[in-house]
């Protein structure tokens, strides 16, 4: 199996990860090479960020680390998001569990919420799920705690907004305009990349 480094590398988004997060830190070595992640304080995650025009928050604190789009030959569903092991996961809006459990497509363990608007929001990758299916749960609501389950490359969320519960779109146009633990620069970048417009 290749490393991290090794698949960043071919990805060629080691420069993007790199200009959006300055806590990567890559050990050199033969056994391992991997992503440090700082902690990050539990007062810190996202009930307390605004909430977008279309009613949803950012839905885990963390570094974006991967955006909606293709990815090693194949379409990238939705958005990484990426924290120590059991950074607290938030329902981004309010709804019902559709469903809470292991995912059979790659995503491990996950929770699937569908809101008042139709759309579903999908997460993945949890180290442990705090909700179940038919589960009322409000926007800011605890569902899961980030892990590293399924097809995951280390602990990371994965966030997905499906219209209509149908094909995954990019969800960045759902959340408020810029990450709480992202400089304006940083934020700026991630827009043109998600909109096309990166030069």
């Amino acid at each position: 199996m290749k490393s991290l480094s090794n698949r960043l590398i071919i990805a060629g988004v080691s420069i993007f990860v790199s200009l959006i997060s300055h806590t990567i830190v890559v050990a050199s070595g033969e056994e391992e090479t991997g992503v440090k992640l700082r902690p990050i304080p539990s007062d810190r995650y996202l009930p307390q960020t605004p909430v977008s025009p279309r009613g949803y928050i950012w839905p885990s604190q963390g570094n974006l680390t991967s955006g909606f789009g293709p990815r090693f030959g194949k379409l990238h569903t939705g958005v990484d998001i990426a924290a120590p092991i059991g950074t607290p996961i938030v329902a981004a809006a309010s709804g019902v569990v559709v469903f809470a459990g292991w995912s059979n497509k790659g995503l491990g363990y996950q929770v699937s919420i569908r809101h008042p608007d139709g759309n579903v929001s999908v997460y993945g990758h949890n180290q442990r799920l705090l909700v179940t299916s038919g589960q009322n749960v409000e926007q800011g609501q605890q569902i899961a705690e980030m892990g590293s389950t399924g097809f995951s490359t280390g602990p990371h969320l994965h966030f997905e907004i499906r219209p209509g519960g149908r094909k995954a779109i990019n969800p960045i146009a759902f959340l408020p305009g810029q990450r709480p633990d992202l400089t304006p620069q940083q934020a700026e970048l991630i827009r043109r990349r998600n909109s096309g417009d990166f030069q």
